[in-house]
């Protein structure tokens, strides 16, 4: 394939507007984490339209190959469908990329916060959840970090299952040593993690994901999305862990923490949610789809109620991408954003540079430990180095959210005015603001974020 080749100062991790990668001109920048880029894009002709385009941060990066290799066995009306493949020949080296459909959508979490959500809205939602996880598993392949985060929602409620750079389908070479394959912690099943705590010191064992893992995480997202919070850690020694051992009770029914859940949500949730994995309708993707979507057309009235009171203010999709303000005001609200933060906080002061410092040793730590297929998906937090090409943030550019709270860092339920929970930990958006963010704020969804931390210390061992 003949790809003439760019100017040298172009850098995978910030494209300009305008530049051209194999045909598909950047138009805009959607998000930065671990592995990849994701622009929106469009062909030099315009044609299929809007598409989102990942490009890998690293040079050589096999898992965009297994990525499209999983995207173009599934059809789904809710999997984005992949558009292409290739290589962009940079002077490091080829790097990866893949274009898929470009989703007019929100995160599942961020989407529901902004509208009445009632159990019925719920189980229609679950169910094209339950839907793609089907077909992604009637393929052979498993999605290996369902969670809200890669849940897209468009306004009409038409959901997305997205991100599968963590996925993997029977017969695609491994690309770890690990015990455990990539995931998000708080989504792990129970017996994933009993399986390394057998295997850990195993020099071989690798623990095969299933369709009774996607199932649980997806009963993880379900409970987090009617409740609020999340169920009890299920990594053992976290507190709470016992209710998973193999004879434990469980979490808590949703109907005990939010009475607004109907009872067939709540009996479904505890269904996914099951300690047994073949309790999670025999590891059937297919009949929790057609459960759900049962339930959602015979559940009676107490389905319609809302789950959290009245609907907060509309949300748009396309507040997401409002202009930067001028340099001075951009100064200011960074100013007012920090202030709001740390106002009083003596703490805060002490542990910003060092969590700005523990991110970085993370990200070293992860390129170390997670060389060939590490991190939560393709676009977590982390970095790696590979063909003598190490994708460190820039100066200008911030970091990326990281997978886990900053040491002190506030953990759900964000509650205080303006905070946001991301990936177990709250945060403060700093409104009109894009990335590139700086060095004092890390990169999420298109927006620039500060940690909220505590005004005292709290424990560390909470909620993940």
């Amino acid at each position: 394939m003949n790809v003439p080749h760019p100017i040298p100062e172009l850098d995978p991790l910030s494209l300009p507007i305008g530049s051209v990668v194999d045909g598909w001109r950047i138009t805009g920048w959607h998000g930065r984490g671990a592995y990849g880029t994701v622009y929106r894009a469009e062909r030099e002709n315009g044609e299929p339209g809007p598409v989102a385009l990942k490009l890998a941060l690293h040079a050589g990066d096999a898992r965009f190959e297994r990525e499209g290799a999983l995207l173009s066995r599934i059809h789904s009306p809710h999997v984005p469908t992949l558009h292409g493949q290739g290589l962009w020949h940079h002077r490091c080296g080829a790097f990866p990329y893949v274009v898929m459909q470009w989703i007019e959508g929100v995160p599942l979490y961020t989407w529901a916060a902004h509208s009445a959500l009632t159990s019925r809205q719920t189980l229609r939602l679950l169910a094209q959840a339950a839907r793609a996880l089907a077909e992604t598993h009637a393929t052979g392949g498993v999605h290996r970090d369902v969670k809200g985060d890669n849940i897209l929602v468009r306004p009409d409620g038409h959901l997305f299952l997205t991100d599968f750079g963590a996925g993997n389908f029977r017969g695609a070479l491994s690309l770890t040593w690990h015990v455990l394959p990539p995931g998000t912690p708080a989504y792990r099943s129970p017996e994933a993690w009993g399986f390394q705590r057998i295997f850990w010191q195993h020099p071989t064992a690798h623990y095969e994901a299933s369709p009774c893992d996607d199932l649980f995480a997806l009963g993880i997202t379900a409970y987090r999305l009617v409740t609020g919070a999340y169920p009890p850690p299920t990594q053992p020694g976290e507190g709470g862990a016992e209710v998973w051992r193999p004879d434990g009770p469980g979490p808590r029914p949703p109907r005990d923490r939010n009475p607004a859940v109907c009872q067939e949500l709540n009996a479904l949730i505890q269904k996914l949610c099951a300690v047994c994995p073949m309790e999670r309708f025999r590891g059937s993707a297919s009949e929790a789809f057609k459960a759900l979507e049962w339930a959602a057309e015979r559940a009676g009235p107490p389905a319609d109620a809302p789950l959290f009171g009245e609907a907060p203010a509309p949300y748009s999709v396309q507040d997401l991408s409002a202009p930067p303000p001028p340099k001075k005001e951009l100064m200011a609200q960074r100013a007012l954003a920090w202030g709001v933060v740390f106002t009083g906080v003596l703490l805060g002061m002490v542990l910003t540079p060092f969590a700005l410092s523990w991110l970085r040793a993370q990200q070293t730590q992860e390129r170390d430990d997670e060389a060939l297929d590490g991190g939560a998906t393709a676009l977590g937090n982390g970095g790696l180095s590979i063909s003598g090409y190490t994708a460190e943030p820039h100066p200008g550019i911030g970091l990326p959210m990281p997978e886990r709270p900053f040491p002190g860092q506030r953990k759900p339920p964000c509650d205080r005015k303006g905070e946001s929970e991301i990936r177990g930990g709250c945060w403060y958006p700093i409104k009109n603001t894009e990335p590139p963010c700086g060095e004092d704020a890390v990169d999420w969804q298109g927006g620039c974020f500060v940690p909220s931390l505590p005004r005292k210390r709290e424990p560390t061992s909470g909620e993940p």
